[in-house]
């Protein structure tokens, strides 16, 4: 019986420790066709530092060519990773495998690119994530 009572506290605060915590969340953003991008998604604390100042995208040898400008509100440098996600016409998403990492010192602005390797996408998406 004490036994009982012993493990049944025990096991319900060992269940407590298993909650799901996302420990990379990721932060998206969508192109606007005004060279803006919003943010659709997430809210990872690592690069809120990171502000997202214009979007560009065109068409070069038919892959759609993407560029993003941002730059670091913070005066310490930012690390962190990004990749670009492509949206075909019929509102699929092509989902990259590849993260590449990129370094911002304060206050510095920087222009992320990337191309379509696929040929399909008329819009792409940029995701960021703190390491």
């Amino acid at each position: 019986m004490i036994l009982k009572k012993t493990l049944v506290p025990l096991a319900a605060l060992s269940l407590l420790g298993c909650a799901t915590y996302n420990k990379n969340p990721v932060t998206t953003y969508e192109s606007n066709e005004d060279a803006s991008a919003s943010k659709i998604a997430g809210g990872d604390n690592k690069t809120k530092n990171i502000i997202v100042l214009n979007s560009f995208k065109n068409q070069v040898n038919g892959n759609l060519s993407a560029k993003v400008e941002v730059q670091n509100s913070s005066s310490k440098p930012s690390i962190f990773l990004y990749k670009f996600d492509w949206i075909n016409e019929d509102g699929s998403v092509e989902n990259s495998p590849v993260w590449k990492n990129a370094t911002i010192n304060g206050k510095e602005i920087q222009t992320l690119t990337s191309i379509d390797p696929r040929g399909y996408a008329v819009d792409f998406r940029l995701l960021l994530k703190g390491i």
